[in-house]
């Protein structure tokens, strides 16, 4: 949820709350009037003000939940105005229509304390309902603004190259794109980490060594596929269809594998080499079926990168990261930040083959590690 996508679906939220207070405000003016003098007002109108009550503390709810992203598509002072007055606003509205309904079972048909209940529910209603009208006037104001900042942005973008993240980033906040270029972990968030999609291998003196040996390492993995296919078994990922992605593992969860180290021991050597072994998500051949397709996806928590090592690469194919996309080409690493929106296509009709390692953030400590490790991150 990006840009412009996530500040209508805000605003969406607020026409919706807007309609729904009118509605609700309807309704008790209707059992108020159908049954004025009858015996039976009592009990129905103390009903319908219990269930209005109700609504208006789901509503208070409902935003407090979704206040970050209000901060995040709107402003930190939108977000305070809703922390300040919508919310408190709401709470109180259900809290006064519980009292009168309190006070309609218990007064009854007096004149006074119909005025009284009168006023208290006018009140519960008009304020957050005024509140909602001015937001939403605001809001109107601001996708607006939105839409005449994209449209410059885009005319500004016209005719130049070299702008590709540009072109990522105004794609993620138009809602045009497939992957987000925000940067927002599932899970556990480690403070402090170097955060970006894609990272230079120049920075990590061990990915040289697993370039170097790229024939290798092939060679490895065509060997397991020759000899002991069976240790090649689907990758299970939520959200996958299929069983297009399949994985050998030499580690996994922070533990290896033996019995697959010992089918391939040249490139568990060379896996042992980076820093923490065997402190990995996973560390395993990879393979993407033709015409298999890993949609759109966050992984759990940042204390990760991941490593791709090309082995086998048919052509027509990419990784995107944060709407960056790069292709795969044979023998040269790719490392990027998979905490980060990302998917990978092979629109070939042959398999692709990385060696992939899901290894420890490099800005972590050594006593950081140990406790990541020993968490089980």
């Amino acid at each position: 949820m990006d840009g412009i996508n996530g500040f209508k679906r805000i605003f969406l939220f607020l026409v919706v709350q807007a309609v729904l207070l009118v509605a609700c405000g309807a309704y008790l003016a209707l059992v108020a009037l159908s049954q004025a003098g009858e015996a039976s007002l009592a009990l129905s109108g103390s009903a319908a003000l219990l269930l209005t009550a109700l609504i208006l503390f789901g509503l208070r709810f409902a935003w407090s939940i979704g206040a970050s992203g209000v901060e995040l598509f709107w402003g930190t002072s939108v977000k305070l105005h809703v922390e300040r007055l919508m919310q408190p606003a709401l709470t109180l509205g259900g809290l006064v229509l519980v009292a009168a309904a309190i006070l309609l079972v218990v007064a009854g048909d007096a004149s006074i304390a119909r005025l009284i209940e009168a006023a208290l529910i006018a009140g519960a209603i008009l304020a957050p309902l005024g509140i909602s009208a001015l937001l939403i006037i605001s809001a109107a104001r601001r996708l607006i603004a939105y839409r005449k900042g994209h449209q410059l942005m885009e005319a500004n973008l016209a005719g130049h190259h070299g702008l590709d993240r540009v072109a990522a980033s105004i794609a993620s906040e138009s809602g045009s794109g497939d992957t987000s270029v925000r940067p927002d972990p599932q899970g556990f968030t480690f403070a402090g980490l170097t955060s970006k999609p894609w990272h230079d291998t120049a920075d990590f003196p061990w990915v040289a060594a697993f370039e170097d040996a790229v024939d290798t390492i092939q060679a490895e993995f065509e060997e397991v596929m020759e000899r002991n296919s069976s240790a090649i078994t689907t990758y299970k990922y939520a959200g996958l269809e299929g069983n297009f992605w399949q994985s050998f593992q030499f580690a996994t969860r922070h533990r290896e594998i033996p019995e697959n180290i010992a089918l391939a021991p040249q490139t568990a050597a060379l896996i042992k080499t980076i820093p923490h072994y065997p402190a990995f998500r996973d560390a395993m051949f990879s393979v993407l079926g033709g015409g298999g397709v890993i949609k759109p996806h966050r992984d759990v928590s940042n204390v990760f990168l991941t490593m791709h090592l090309p082995l086998i690469v048919p052509g027509n194919g990419f990784m995107e990261v944060a709407g960056i996309k790069r292709e795969w080409k044979r023998g040269e690493a790719m490392i990027f930040d998979s905490s980060y929106h990302h998917q990978a296509q092979n629109n070939s009709g042959d398999p692709r083959v990385v060696l992939l390692v899901d290894f420890l953030h490099p800005d972590l400590t050594v006593d950081e590690a140990a406790w990541v490790t020993a968490s089980k991150l």
